[in-house]
């Protein structure tokens, strides 16, 4: 029989917690839509992982106009929030200010 440490061993490895919350899904997300943007990536090809409670659209699903007023949205309300992801993601922009 497996000894306490050993199941909590094994479940450490196989169901590994990852520290997701409100601010790193916020980060990652903009972090991951300031790549796509930098790098030129079709909206239509880029990560969905975003969606609007306004529109209900993923953001993979939106216009270009769209896109980059929900982008805004995004990059604004991690810098208010939280200000140091912001400034890990938007280096220049933090050192401009």
């Amino acid at each position: 029989m497996e000894s306490l440490e050993e199941k909590l061993q094994m479940l450490r490895e196989k169901y590994p917690l990852v520290p997701h919350t409100a601010a790193g899904q916020m980060w990652s997300s903009v972090r991951r839509m300031k790549a796509e943007k930098e790098l030129g990536i079709p909206i239509d090809r880029r990560t969905g992982f975003a969606v609007s409670l306004e529109s209900g659209l993923a953001a993979n699903e939106m216009q270009e106009e769209a896109w980059e007023e929900f982008y805004a949205g995004l990059c604004d309300d991690l810098h208010q929030r939280f200000p140091e992801l912001y400034r890990s993601t938007f280096r220049d922009a933090a050192d401009a200010t």
